[in-house]
């Protein structure tokens, strides 16, 4: 993936994509993401949107078009997608389809430290973590079936693919859970987990 793809951000894609339909100003940018859940999967404040939407501009992805006043409201710039800024778009967006990335997850970070819990404190927090994955599937299941009543699949396909992700954690995560409570996942607390020698034999097969 080119280092430009890795560098912009959900929120940055999230723009340059809305104002692909049609130029719009910050406020009914962010409007807009929340209308369609994009809040979901990108970190969405005014703050961020609003630097994001400098940054953007100052690389000439997008440029302001005109200024609407309305009553006693701050006046708002409408920014409108370059040529460039559609390029970019396009770029990206096929090659984050197409390359998988390298992703840091806490859940990954809690997995390989879980050896410094007891067994029954590990499978104690994964059967809350399970519920808390099954609670989140269900309500975006629930916000996937209303959008469908009014919007075409390929328009929610997103949360399509969250779902399933959640899902498949959940049961991932319950079977996990099972195993440390019925003894088959062997387990060792600290320094006898396994890690140790784990850590020496890549240690040596490195050098």
């Amino acid at each position: 993936m080119s280092e430009v793809a890795t560098e912009l951000s959900p929120l940055a894609l999230s723009i340059l994509e809305l104002l692909d339909e049609h130029p719009m100003h910050p406020y009914e940018l962010a409007s807009t993401m929340r209308e369609r859940h994009h809040d979901e999967f990108i970190r969405l404040n005014f703050g961020s949107l609003y630097h994001t939407v400098d940054a953007l501009e100052r690389d000439g992805r997008i440029e302001p078009v005109e200024r609407e006043k309305e009553g006693r409201r701050p006046e708002r710039t409408i920014y409108h997608l370059t040529d460039s800024g559609r390029d970019l778009l396009l770029r990206v967006v096929g090659e984050i389809l197409a390359q998988p990335r390298r992703e840091y997850t806490h859940f990954a970070a809690g997995l390989m430290f879980m050896h410094h819990l007891s067994s029954a404190q590990a499978a104690e927090h994964l059967q809350h973590r399970a519920a808390a994955l099954g609670a989140v599937a269900e309500k975006l299941t629930r916000i996937k079936d209303e959008l469908l009543a009014g919007h075409k699949r390929l328009a929610i396909i997103e949360l399509e693919h969250k779902i399933a992700m959640l899902e498949a954690e959940g049961n991932w995560v319950r079977h996990l859970e099972q195993e440390i409570r019925t003894g088959k996942l062997e387990w060792a607390v600290g320094i006898d987990s396994g890690h140790q020698g784990l850590r020496r034999k890549h240690g040596s097969s490195a050098n």
